[in-house]
């Protein structure tokens, strides 16, 4: 859920990044601090905050799986990351576990993703939900995921924000 704080206008989304080149997508971001500061929206200081997962959370020890569960009821956006390159594909397995942990109340969440078209086809069989953005993990644009990423959610934040009182 994002973080507002009405004093300072500050609003931080949070945003899981799970697969296989996690890593690389937020590395093509330029984050500081694992943040992305947006420009200013209605008076807001928006910033994206990035929480970096593997291509199978739920694998060895378990632990990030975990960490991840903790993750899911403030999270507010999700990228799928998974390349072409063997050992950088995504786990299907994880997919699988990641929409069983998000349903039924996260699922509908924003999701991106950087990868390929069979973790497109997958993402969308397990959910049921289309992604908002999908680019090509070949490439260099990882910032066209994270904009689309940002206008739904400037969408669903603005339209769930109650208007100011009538003064009168």
């Amino acid at each position: 859920m994002a973080t507002l704080d009405s004093e300072q206008q500050k609003l931080v989304f949070h945003v899981a990044v799970i697969g296989g080149v996690s890593q690389r997508f937020v590395e093509l971001l330029n984050l500081q601090g694992g943040e992305l500061e947006l420009g200013e929206v209605k008076g807001y200081k928006p910033r994206f905050a990035f929480r970096v997962f593997s291509d199978d959370p739920w694998a060895g020890d378990g632990k990030e799986g975990v960490s991840l569960e903790e993750f899911v009821p403030s999270m507010d956006a999700l990228v799928l990351t998974d390349a072409f390159e063997e050992g950088k594909h995504y786990s299907s397995s994880a997919v699988e576990r990641l929409a069983k942990t998000l349903s039924p109340m996260k699922l509908r969440i924003p999701s991106g993703i950087f990868g390929g078209p069979a973790l497109v086809e997958e993402w969308q069989s397990l959910t049921g939900a289309t992604a908002v953005h999908v680019a090509d993990p070949r490439g260099d644009d990882a910032l066209s995921v994270v904009k689309a990423l940002a206008r739904a959610l400037f969408r669903s934040t603005i339209r769930s924000t109650p208007p100011p009182p009538i003064v009168g």
